[in-house]
């Protein structure tokens, strides 16, 4: 390299260090001054900074979620008015009157057309009803309800206490006949203003308030009316409530009831307009109707055709815990039945565990108690009376009946014809001769259970809410319009009911129920078999139900005015 090339390059490196070093100075320069002494600037205030920060933040996030919540309710189905909801029942109705149900059918009817002081929810809990409140004095002896504003009957007129108080003067009249008579026994009632009504129990009862769900008849349609023809007054057929629906006219061989939205029900107009009963005499009936759509929901499925139900495209089985049991009932009445032998070999004979499994396709659970497991009083300790036919034999051979008629009588549905030849078989092992007759509702109401028209009465009852079975067990209910339907009459079981029943301490109560399961049990009036599920069949697009256990499988319809159908 030649002298002057190293002098020109040496010049150019020594330029380029002069250029970076001038550059880093003044890099360095800028970056004090602007950036990083505006921070010591800022330092005073970036408190302040960071909470506007943290506002727009949160501002920005709360934009956002409420334009999410809003097109998440834009989505979604809301409550609309249209449609009509249909539902298949089994039986018949052919009178609706709260005074006088005699079916499961005729009670879904009424207690869409009437109302209560108070009603059952879907949970098995008294609520409000008409009354919006109650008051209970501390030695539970007496019960002041007050009413809601505004009440009106279907006809338009006023509701007020007094038709309350007409009501239960009706039912405590004997000449009304009317099966709930025994739960209004020695009630005196008072009127203190058209808003409000005073109870006066006897003795505190603590089962009371489930009572005050009878629905209340109109005062102005019927206070001409003697009590003796209610049963076959036309009000039954053009009847007058203050339920969520109004049924203009039953047509008594209809196998169609039409109702239509209360405009005036005091929560607010129910948002179905309108709703049709289609009765039909079968279960098999039923499931056609539900997978041709031609109904959008079926009550009392039975258990053999639940697995039916559940395949069928756009239906959901509600399977509801209710409290009730069936039973083959002997008739005290009755020559044969008269010995006690006779009917514990009866019992001894029975197969639950056949009925449940075979009979029932396993929708069911064993029973054997008046009482059932988890209610006050249950006594598992109590005779069980559980299967063995050959201690059956031996009770039939001490008797001496071994020959003997013997007549069943039952509602005339598949799944009790089915239970009743069960056990009649097991009856006829023991050499009986047994005969099953089966009637419809309305036959086995008027012609058998009425006037205690039988040997032994294959049936369900219902418990409810408590322990208390007077209505069923007490000697004072073994006639019409009783429901003591095994005539049973003991005078100790009679005082336990009755202490059980105004017992206000809950061991003492216990101690009385208990007692008297095992007294029950001692003089087996009745062989308890089963308690069954109540299942509920209904349309997906049908929103709004949400009964999980219920009283009474009418107390599905507690909150029917919130249903409605959904967006298809």
């Amino acid at each position: 390299m030649s002298s002057y090339t190293g002098f020109t390059l040496h010049r150019i490196l020594r330029r380029l260090r002069r250029d970076i070093k001038l550059w880093r100075s003044w890099t360095i320069n800028y970056l004090n001054r602007h950036v990083f002494g505006s921070w010591h600037k800022l330092g005073r205030s970036k408190w302040l900074v960071a909470s506007w920060g943290f506002l727009v933040a949160v501002s920005l996030w709360g934009l956002l979620a409420q334009i999410g919540a809003l097109n998440s309710i834009a989505n979604q189905d809301l409550p609309q008015r249209g449609g009509i909801y249909r539902e298949a029942l089994l039986g018949q109705v052919k009178s609706v009157n709260p005074l006088f149900a005699d079916n499961a059918a005729t009670e879904d009817v009424n207690s869409l057309v009437f109302s209560g002081l108070t009603k059952i929810n879907g949970d098995r809990e008294i609520v409000a009803d008409l009354a919006e409140k109650w008051d209970v004095s501390a030695d539970k002896k007496s019960y002041v309800f007050h009413l809601r504003k505004d009440l009106k009957w279907q006809d338009g007129i006023k509701l007020t206490a007094k038709d309350v108080a007409f009501t239960v003067g009706l039912v405590q009249n004997p000449d009304t006949r009317s099966p709930l008579a025994a739960n209004w026994n020695g009630v005196k009632y008072e009127v203190v203003d058209d808003a409000t009504i005073k109870f006066i129990l006897p003795s505190s009862y603590g089962n009371f308030l489930f009572n005050t769900s009878l629905g209340i008849l109109p005062k102005h349609k019927l206070e001409t009316v003697k009590a003796s023809s209610l049963r076959s007054n036309e009000f039954n057929q053009k009847p007058v409530g203050s339920g969520p629906y109004k049924l203009d006219f039953l047509e008594v061989d209809s196998t169609v009831i039409d109702l239509s939205a209360n405009q005036d029900y005091y929560i607010h107009e129910p948002y179905i307009p309108k709703i049709r009963i289609d009765l039909y005499q079968s279960n098999q009936e039923i499931i056609s109707a539900l997978i041709s759509k031609k109904v959008d929901a079926a009550s009392a499925i039975s258990p053999l055709d639940v697995a039916t139900v559940e395949k069928i495209q756009n239906i959901t089985n509600h399977r509801i815990n209710l409290p009730a049991y069936v039973g083959a009932f002997f008739n005290f009445k009755s020559p044969v039945l008269s010995d006690l032998k006779v009917r514990q070999a009866l019992a001894y004979a029975a197969d639950r565990k056949s009925i449940v499994e075979n009979e029932l396709g396993g929708g069911a659970t064993i029973a054997y108690y008046p009482i059932p497991a988890g209610f006050v009083g249950f006594n598992p300790k109590a005779e069980r009376y559980e299967t063995d036919q050959k201690k059956a034999k031996e009770l039939i051979a001490a008797s001496g009946v071994s020959k003997a008629n013997l007549r069943i009588v039952t509602l005339n549905n598949p799944i009790y014809e089915k239970v009743a030849s069960n056990l009649a078989n097991s009856w006829r092992a023991l050499g009986l001769n047994v005969e099953v007759i089966a009637a419809d509702s309305v036959q086995l109401q008027q012609n058998y259970i009425r006037s205690r028209n039988y040997d032994v009465l294959l049936y369900g009852q219902n418990v409810g809410l408590d322990s208390d079975v007077y209505s069923f067990w007490h000697s004072s209910q073994a006639v019409d319009p009783g429901l003591n339907v095994s005539v049973f009459k003991n005078s100790e079981v009679d005082q336990l009911l009755e202490a059980g029943r105004l017992a206000k301490d809950q061991s003492y109560k216990a101690s009385r129920y208990s007692a008297f399961v095992e007294k029950w049990a001692n003089d087996a009036p009745a062989v308890i078999l089963y308690s069954p599920y109540y299942n509920y069949a209904q349309s997906d697009f049908v929103k709004g139900f949400d009964a999980k256990k219920v009283a009474e499988p009418s107390n599905r319809f507690y909150n029917i005015y919130d249903w409605y159908f959904a967006k298809q």
